[in-house]
């Protein structure tokens, strides 16, 4: 079980866009393999364009044995906090954060928020 947190979208969202985001809280894989092209690839641009920037600036200005070391390290901090800086730029984006739940996957953590959470219709059809 992983603890997912919920970002309800602006209020102008309409259709699929107005459901929660659901983040899970646990260390990102691809985050680490990847380093700031898995942030990219997650949808978190101005993080991940960050990091990026220092990666590069990290290998153009120091040798080689004590860069790989430094962006190692990167990788991890990154991978480690990749679910803070999701939810920091979706509420940037607007996304609001309410009470979270744990559940295995993303799509059971949004039927179990909405489970809790009555005053959301448990389908767009109701």
């Amino acid at each position: 079980m992983t603890f997912h947190s919920a970002l309800l979208p602006p209020a102008r969202a309409t259709g699929p866009a107005a459901w929660p985001v659901m983040v899970a809280w646990r260390m990102s894989w691809l985050v680490l393999l990847c380093g700031w092209v898995g942030l990219l690839l997650r949808g978190c641009w101005i993080s991940g364009l960050i990091a990026g920037g220092a990666a590069i600036l990290i290998e153009q200005l120091l040798p080689l044995p004590v860069a790989l070391p430094i962006l190692g390290g990167l990788h991890l901090i990154l991978a480690l906090n990749a679910p803070d800086l999701r939810q920091w730029e979706l509420r940037l984006r607007g996304y609001r954060p309410v009470r979270g739940v744990y559940a295995t996957d993303p799509k059971a953590a949004v039927l179990r928020w909405m489970d809790h959470d009555r005053s959301r219709p448990l389908s767009p059809v109701s």
